[in-house]
């Protein structure tokens, strides 16, 4: 029960894109598992299609329980109530995945930070990001303490090692990754693991139609080996879960693509995508050292 099956997992920003592959590709497993996010009808928060009700729904189909909880990931409150409505009905939570962002429509338009919008590229990948992961694992923990058992996992990206995108969009995953480090530390003698992790180029609802038609820009070609579907980090979980050994991969962060190879996870398509980290760089592993 918990880790290995059974699970209780909570996925958050989950209507769509890596949230919502990774609540499918788990609740595929037979968990239960909760999607939150604020669409609850199409075209509410973006042109992009995807609710966290269908999310549940399509969960439902695959053999495990999904269950949608409207929260706005920008009030600290709504976090709290969220985690408490999973500990009141399910009695323990053994996976969080902090997944909630909002990419901001221009972040493929490259401009120095001082010409890009400083609210809402804050507000999108800090507050949202950033601060949303803090909240949701401050909730979560003494749950996971209490049962001895459970994992915190931050999707990530690169941006924590390399320039990606902006200056913000840096900050915020460099961040996201310092928290599972250190979290890490905090929480080992707990028996729980907090980890981030790294996708490669995922083909998204905001991507894949320029991919099926071909019309990506010649410079992803070398890329293609590496992209993922969004439901692969979901198997890495689920793979890393059912370690015996799970909390060797605490306090660290750790590309898709390399786990995948190590666990012999595979994509739904029974590739094996490509890492990344020879142009893009290798996860910083964290020092022993522990000053309190």
């Amino acid at each position: 029960m918990g880790l290995k099956s059974d699970r209780i997992v909570l996925v958050t920003g989950a209507s769509r894109g890596v949230g919502k592959g990774t609540a499918l590709a788990l609740g595929a497993t037979g968990a239960k598992v909760y999607v939150s996010g604020r669409s609850r009808n199409e075209g509410q928060t973006s042109a992009l299609p995807g609710t966290i009700d269908a999310t549940a729904e399509e969960i439902n189909q695959r053999g495990g329980t999904g269950i949608p909880v409207a929260c706005d990931h920008t009030d600290d409150q709504q976090i709290k109530s969220l985690i408490a409505q999973v500990i009141e009905q399910e009695g323990r939570i053994d996976i969080l995945v902090n997944n909630v962002y909002r990419v901001p429509d221009d972040i493929l338009e490259w401009k120095p930070f001082w010409e890009r919008p400083l609210e809402d590229h804050w507000e999108a990948m800090i507050d949202l990001g950033l601060r949303a992961h803090y909240v949701a694992a401050f909730h979560a923990a003494p749950h996971m303490i209490k049962a001895g058992t459970g994992m915190i996992v931050n999707i990530s990206s690169p941006g924590a090692r390399c320039y990606l995108h902006s200056t913000i969009y840096g900050i915020g995953k460099a961040g996201t990754d310092k928290m599972m480090h250190d979290m890490g530390k905090e929480l080992r003698e707990y028996n729980v693991a907090a980890l981030a992790l790294w996708p490669g180029i995922v083909k998204t609802e905001r991507l894949a139609p320029a991919i099926e038609a071909d019309a990506l820009p010649p410079e992803y070609d070398a890329l293609k080996p590496g992209m993922e579907s969004p439901e692969f980090p979901g198997r890495i979980i689920d793979a890393i879960a059912q370690q015996d050994n799970y909390m060797d991969y605490s306090g660290c962060s750790w590309w898709n693509s390399e786990l995948g190879q190590k666990l012999g996870v595979k994509d739904i398509d029974g590739a094996q995508p490509m890492s990344y980290a020879p142009f893009m760089g290798e996860p910083i592993t964290p020092p022993e050292a522990m000053v309190k």
